[in-house]
Protein backbone atom coordinates (compact mmCIF):
# COMPACT_ATOMS: atom_id res chain seq x y z
CA UNK A 1 0.00 0.00 0.00
CA UNK A 2 1.58 3.15 -1.10
CA UNK A 3 1.92 6.65 1.20
CA UNK A 4 -0.91 8.63 1.53
CA UNK A 5 0.59 11.55 -0.07
CA UNK A 6 -0.78 13.92 2.74
CA UNK A 7 1.59 11.68 5.30
CA UNK A 8 4.69 11.96 3.03
CA UNK A 9 4.20 15.49 2.40
CA UNK A 10 3.97 16.50 6.16
CA UNK A 11 6.63 14.18 7.16
CA UNK A 12 9.01 15.86 3.83
CA UNK A 13 7.96 19.01 5.54
CA UNK A 14 8.92 18.06 8.94
CA UNK A 15 12.69 16.61 7.58
CA UNK A 16 13.19 20.07 6.09
CA UNK A 17 12.37 21.81 8.98
CA UNK A 18 14.58 19.73 10.96
CA UNK A 19 17.65 20.01 8.63
CA UNK A 20 17.44 23.28 8.72
CA UNK A 21 17.64 23.73 12.64
CA UNK A 22 13.83 25.10 13.31
CA UNK A 23 13.19 22.45 15.57
CA UNK A 24 13.10 22.99 19.73
CA UNK A 25 11.27 21.23 22.11
CA UNK A 26 8.89 23.53 23.99
CA UNK A 27 7.23 22.07 27.18
CA UNK A 28 5.20 24.67 27.95
CA UNK A 29 3.03 24.03 24.98
CA UNK A 30 2.79 20.15 25.26
CA UNK A 31 -0.41 18.30 26.95
CA UNK A 32 0.21 14.63 27.06
CA UNK A 33 -3.09 14.21 28.41
CA UNK A 34 -4.95 16.20 25.72
CA UNK A 35 -3.36 14.21 22.89
CA UNK A 36 -3.80 10.86 24.72
CA UNK A 37 -7.87 12.23 25.02
CA UNK A 38 -7.75 13.81 21.31
CA UNK A 39 -6.95 9.98 20.02
CA UNK A 40 -9.35 8.31 22.07
CA UNK A 41 -12.15 10.90 21.06
CA UNK A 42 -11.63 10.70 17.64
CA UNK A 43 -12.22 7.35 17.51
CA UNK A 44 -15.21 7.13 19.02
CA UNK A 45 -16.83 10.13 16.91
CA UNK A 46 -15.68 8.31 13.78
CA UNK A 47 -17.00 4.93 14.46
CA UNK A 48 -20.06 6.69 15.99
CA UNK A 49 -20.64 8.52 12.83
CA UNK A 50 -20.43 5.92 10.88
CA UNK A 51 -23.00 4.10 12.99
CA UNK A 52 -25.16 7.41 12.71
CA UNK A 53 -25.03 7.58 9.05
CA UNK A 54 -25.82 3.75 8.49
CA UNK A 55 -28.79 4.07 10.22
CA UNK A 56 -30.25 7.06 9.18
CA UNK A 57 -33.67 5.96 7.90
CA UNK A 58 -34.74 4.40 11.29
CA UNK A 59 -35.02 7.95 13.16
CA UNK A 60 -37.81 10.19 13.69
CA UNK A 61 -35.38 13.51 12.70
CA UNK A 62 -36.02 14.40 8.82
CA UNK A 63 -33.21 13.43 6.82
CA UNK A 64 -31.93 17.37 6.42
CA UNK A 65 -32.29 17.89 10.16
CA UNK A 66 -29.65 14.94 10.21
CA UNK A 67 -27.19 15.67 7.10
CA UNK A 68 -27.07 19.38 8.56
CA UNK A 69 -26.17 17.76 11.95
CA UNK A 70 -23.11 15.58 10.21
CA UNK A 71 -22.21 18.27 8.21
CA UNK A 72 -21.76 20.34 10.98
CA UNK A 73 -20.49 17.36 13.19
CA UNK A 74 -17.74 16.94 10.22
CA UNK A 75 -16.91 20.21 10.14
CA UNK A 76 -15.77 20.71 13.66
CA UNK A 77 -14.10 17.40 13.89
CA UNK A 78 -12.12 18.68 10.86
CA UNK A 79 -11.42 22.10 13.17
CA UNK A 80 -10.36 20.23 16.11
CA UNK A 81 -7.66 18.28 14.15
CA UNK A 82 -6.58 21.76 13.07
CA UNK A 83 -6.24 22.52 16.42
CA UNK A 84 -4.26 19.55 17.43
CA UNK A 85 -1.48 20.63 14.58
CA UNK A 86 -0.98 23.82 15.53
CA UNK A 87 -0.48 22.65 19.21
CA UNK A 88 2.08 20.50 17.94
CA UNK A 89 3.95 22.80 15.84
CA UNK A 90 4.42 24.87 18.89
CA UNK A 91 5.83 22.09 20.91
CA UNK A 92 8.28 21.44 18.61
CA UNK A 93 9.12 25.17 16.63
CA UNK A 94 11.86 27.18 18.08
CA UNK A 95 10.09 30.70 17.75
CA UNK A 96 13.30 32.41 18.15
CA UNK A 97 13.92 30.98 14.53
CA UNK A 98 11.01 32.68 13.10
CA UNK A 99 10.80 36.39 12.37
CA UNK A 100 7.54 37.18 14.23
CA UNK A 101 7.83 34.55 16.89
CA UNK A 102 4.95 33.11 18.52
CA UNK A 103 2.90 32.74 21.26
CA UNK A 104 -0.64 31.33 22.64
CA UNK A 105 -2.79 33.14 20.69
CA UNK A 106 -0.89 32.29 17.16
CA UNK A 107 -3.19 30.67 14.57
CA UNK A 108 -2.71 27.96 12.22
CA UNK A 109 -2.63 30.36 9.83
CA UNK A 110 0.02 32.57 10.96
CA UNK A 111 2.49 29.21 12.14
CA UNK A 112 2.66 28.32 8.72
CA UNK A 113 2.67 31.51 7.10
CA UNK A 114 6.10 32.22 9.66
CA UNK A 115 7.53 28.64 9.04
CA UNK A 116 7.11 29.19 5.46
CA UNK A 117 8.68 32.52 5.31
CA UNK A 118 11.41 31.20 7.71
CA UNK A 119 12.03 28.71 5.24
CA UNK A 120 12.26 30.99 2.13
CA UNK A 121 9.97 28.61 0.20
CA UNK A 122 8.83 30.10 -3.02
CA UNK A 123 4.80 30.89 -3.75
CA UNK A 124 3.83 28.16 -5.39
CA UNK A 125 5.17 26.00 -2.64
CA UNK A 126 3.51 27.93 0.06
CA UNK A 127 0.44 27.98 -1.84
CA UNK A 128 0.64 24.05 -1.75
CA UNK A 129 1.36 23.73 1.56
CA UNK A 130 -1.74 26.10 2.69
CA UNK A 131 -3.39 24.03 0.46
CA UNK A 132 -1.62 21.09 2.74
CA UNK A 133 -2.93 22.45 6.05
CA UNK A 134 -6.50 22.88 4.92
CA UNK A 135 -6.19 27.00 5.88
CA UNK A 136 -8.79 28.49 3.64
CA UNK A 137 -11.36 26.13 5.24
CA UNK A 138 -10.01 26.85 8.54
CA UNK A 139 -9.90 30.74 7.61
CA UNK A 140 -13.09 30.69 6.52
CA UNK A 141 -14.81 28.46 9.23
CA UNK A 142 -12.85 30.41 12.12
CA UNK A 143 -14.51 33.09 10.81
CA UNK A 144 -18.01 32.31 10.44
CA UNK A 145 -17.71 32.42 6.85
CA UNK A 146 -19.92 29.74 5.53
CA UNK A 147 -23.58 28.52 5.33
CA UNK A 148 -25.20 25.12 5.38
CA UNK A 149 -27.33 24.74 2.38
CA UNK A 150 -30.96 22.23 2.65
CA UNK A 151 -29.21 20.22 -0.16
CA UNK A 152 -27.02 19.23 2.10
CA UNK A 153 -23.48 21.36 1.08
CA UNK A 154 -21.11 23.59 2.92
CA UNK A 155 -20.62 26.85 1.43
CA UNK A 156 -17.87 28.56 2.48
CA UNK A 157 -16.34 32.16 1.84
CA UNK A 158 -20.23 32.39 0.73
CA UNK A 159 -20.36 36.38 0.51
CA UNK A 160 -17.52 36.52 -2.46
CA UNK A 161 -16.45 35.33 -5.38
CA UNK A 162 -13.85 32.47 -3.82
CA UNK A 163 -16.82 30.50 -1.99
CA UNK A 164 -16.76 26.71 -2.29
CA UNK A 165 -18.81 24.18 -2.04
CA UNK A 166 -18.03 21.22 -0.07
CA UNK A 167 -20.25 17.86 -0.12
CA UNK A 168 -20.09 14.84 2.71
CA UNK A 169 -17.53 13.26 0.77
CA UNK A 170 -15.41 16.51 0.42
CA UNK A 171 -15.51 17.19 3.70
CA UNK A 172 -14.33 13.57 4.82
CA UNK A 173 -11.83 13.69 2.31
CA UNK A 174 -11.08 16.83 4.73
CA UNK A 175 -11.29 14.64 7.88
CA UNK A 176 -8.74 11.78 6.59
CA UNK A 177 -6.35 14.57 5.25
CA UNK A 178 -5.99 16.61 8.51
CA UNK A 179 -5.86 12.98 10.46
CA UNK A 180 -2.63 11.67 8.10
CA UNK A 181 -0.97 15.42 8.83
CA UNK A 182 -1.48 14.46 12.41
CA UNK A 183 -0.27 10.70 12.11
CA UNK A 184 2.75 12.00 10.17
CA UNK A 185 3.60 14.44 12.70
CA UNK A 186 3.44 11.84 15.46
CA UNK A 187 5.73 9.43 13.55
CA UNK A 188 8.08 12.26 12.99
CA UNK A 189 8.26 12.76 17.11
CA UNK A 190 8.30 9.22 17.55
CA UNK A 191 11.37 8.85 15.32
CA UNK A 192 9.32 6.16 13.34
CA UNK A 193 10.37 5.19 9.28
CA UNK A 194 7.89 5.98 7.01
CA UNK A 195 6.18 2.45 6.36
CA UNK A 196 3.41 1.59 3.57
CA UNK A 197 1.80 -0.44 6.66
CA UNK A 198 2.11 2.80 9.10
CA UNK A 199 -1.23 2.28 11.56
CA UNK A 200 -0.85 5.48 13.61
CA UNK A 201 -3.41 5.32 16.70
CA UNK A 202 -6.05 3.14 14.28
CA UNK A 203 -5.63 5.22 11.52
CA UNK A 204 -6.77 2.68 8.74
CA UNK A 205 -9.73 2.21 11.09
CA UNK A 206 -10.94 5.54 11.21
CA UNK A 207 -10.25 6.17 7.53
CA UNK A 208 -12.58 3.00 6.70
CA UNK A 209 -15.12 4.52 8.98
CA UNK A 210 -15.04 8.01 7.06
CA UNK A 211 -15.59 6.06 3.92
CA UNK A 212 -17.97 3.50 5.25
CA UNK A 213 -19.87 7.50 6.23
CA UNK A 214 -19.64 8.55 2.80
CA UNK A 215 -21.01 5.05 1.05
CA UNK A 216 -24.00 4.70 3.18
CA UNK A 217 -25.25 8.27 3.15
CA UNK A 218 -24.61 8.06 -0.84
CA UNK A 219 -27.31 5.50 -0.43
CA UNK A 220 -29.66 7.60 1.32
CA UNK A 221 -29.50 10.11 -0.35
CA UNK A 222 -30.05 8.32 -3.68
CA UNK A 223 -33.03 6.76 -2.36
CA UNK A 224 -34.46 10.13 -1.59
CA UNK A 225 -33.73 11.25 -4.87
Amino acid sequence: MALDPNYKATFMILKDIESRGLVQFNKEYLDEEFFKNFIKFRKSFSHSMAELVSKLDTFETKNEELTNFIIYSELSYINSHLDAIKKFLKIIINPIKLDEGFGKDTTLEQMVERICKKMNYGDRLQNSIRGLFLLNFREATAQQQFVIEKTGNLIINHKNENKMQLNIKDLADNSSQAMEILAAMFDWSNNKTQEPEKNSDGLDDLVSDLTKQVQELDKKLDNLS
